[in-house]
């Protein structure tokens, strides 16, 4: 993979960010803020980072400062672009590295197509309602959110911020016998770039082929849409990296959340 591909999907990680929130153009960053959803972590934070000196990085965090004052964290998203001096003072200032994802690209065809799921739209509320029970087993579970406690407020929150986003965002409930089983998202980024994310599949459903039945018909929208890059995300310690993989997706960088808590 190449630079170039690395950067386009940094990119499109900051405009899924972005999208729906406030942004700052803050000296040697950018500040999204919503103070609608003062806990979702993607609403409210800093990303592009360029600050290598300690004035400039002394002038990131007071942005955060300045334009997060509406909510307790303190949050920051980084990626292969971003300076190791800058990652360095927020290892010193006791940010917690909380989250890295591996950033996959496809290569090529999908290597399998899984099983036959009925893939539905979210659309109603009682679509939204079924996602939101959905989210709240994702959470309860623990796997993609480095096993954090994660109060239902949360959750809820979380989910009102995705249905803020629906217009570019395409979440889909996957249906087995009548009832939704697994959920995902794509989109089509501003700079041109497909995107599959928010992807889980209740524990009764999986080795059934239907996150994979997933990936392959996003795969096939976005394509058929133009993307001439798809990519996804999968946590370090998630195993699903390797169904990924074994699908065609091939890794290009690391996207890392920082996050630190105001006493």
């Amino acid at each position: 993979m190449t630079q170039e591909t690395a950067l386009a999907i940094a990119e499109a990680y900051r405009w899924q960010r972005r999208f729906g929130n406030a942004r700052v153009a803050a000296a040697h960053c950018h500040i999204v803020a919503n103070p609608a959803f003062p806990e979702v972590w993607e609403a409210n934070h800093a990303d592009e980072v360029t600050a290598e000196t300690e004035a400039e990085i002394d002038a990131v965090l007071a942005a955060m400062e300045a334009h997060l004052s509406h909510t307790n964290w303190r949050i920051v998203h980084t990626d292969g672009f971003t300076p190791d001096a800058f990652l360095a003072r927020l290892a010193l200032d006791d940010f917690e590295e909380k989250f890295v994802i591996i950033q996959m690209a496809l290569q090529g065809d999908v290597a399998d197509r899984g099983g036959p799921i009925d893939l539905r739209p979210v659309v109603s509320d009682a679509d939204w309602q079924a996602l939101l029970q959905l989210v709240l087993a994702d959470h309860a579970e623990g796997r993609r959110t480095g096993g954090m406690a994660l109060p239902p407020e949360f959750t809820a929150e979380m989910v009102a911020s995705y249905r803020a986003k629906s217009e570019a965002f395409h979440f889909h409930l996957a249906m087995r016998d009548g009832r939704p089983v697994a959920f995902g998202a794509y989109a089509i980024a501003s700079n041109g770039v497909g995107m599959i994310d928010e992807l889980f599949t209740l524990p009764s459903a999986r080795r059934e082929g239907v996150a994979t039945g997933i990936i392959a018909e996003f795969t096939d929208r976005l394509r058929a849409q133009g993307c001439r890059i798809v990519f996804l995300g999968a946590l370090t310690g998630e195993t699903a990296k390797h169904l990924y993989a074994k699908l065609g997706f091939r890794p290009v960088g690391l996207a890392r959340t920082w996050v630190k808590e105001r006493a």
